[in-house]
């Protein structure tokens, strides 16, 4: 009776191992949705139809390419929203303080950017289960060139905020992986333009 007991007891287990090693299951923060990317660069201006798109003084237009999203390990689709890439530029001491202290730099959904600069714009999509996906494909966020103290930066990691109404912070179910070498080094260029955009 009492091996019967362990048996039941051991199938629930056995089960989410199988799942584990299947390397199929429930998206979370132990088995996330993957977004990769790379930096391109960090720009001020930009021509549109009516003239020039300035970022303001001590500001700039961090490029990003999205290269691929990751759903293979998924056994749900993914509903892609591009609004929610983003830049944390929240000072360290406010980093534990509620929503309204943090300082996210979201990407701006303005389509003259990508046409202006002849590359497709990041858009909406849902992304199957068990699939990984090419994106290739750009976004920009206008953002400060000052870190938190003062001191000029250029490198940025992006973001996917998975905060809802209910839940302050986001759950770790998507993350993202930024491809450029940890000492890549970016300077701020006038037009846009002159980024390698490839």
């Amino acid at each position: 009776m009492n091996a019967t007991k362990l048996s039941l007891w051991a199938l629930p287990a056995l089960a989410a191992s199988a799942i584990a090693l299947s390397g199929c299951g429930g998206r979370s923060a132990a088995n996330p949705t993957t977004i990769s990317y790379h930096q391109v660069g960090v720009c001020r201006s930009y021509d549109v139809p009516t003239g020039t798109e300035k970022a303001r003084p001590d500001q700039g237009f961090a490029v990003f390419k999205i290269e691929t999203i990751d759903n293979s390990k998924q056994n749900s689709s993914f509903q892609l929203d591009p609004e929610r890439l983003y830049v944390d530029q929240t000072k360290p001491e406010d980093k534990d303080k509620s929503l309204t202290f943090q300082n996210r730099r979201f990407i701006t959904a303005d389509p003259r950017f990508a046409k202006s600069m002849g590359v497709k714009p990041l858009e909406g999509a849902i992304i199957p289960a068990n699939q990984k996906v090419d994106v290739n494909s750009f976004v920009v966020v206008p953002l400060s060139t000052k870190d938190p103290s003062g001191a000029d930066q250029s490198s940025f990691d992006l973001l996917y905020d998975t905060s809802t109404t209910e839940k302050q912070w986001g759950t770790g179910e998507i993350v993202t992986k930024k491809t450029n070498p940890p000492d890549a080094k970016y300077s701020v260029i006038e037009n846009c333009k002159e980024l390698a955009l490839k």
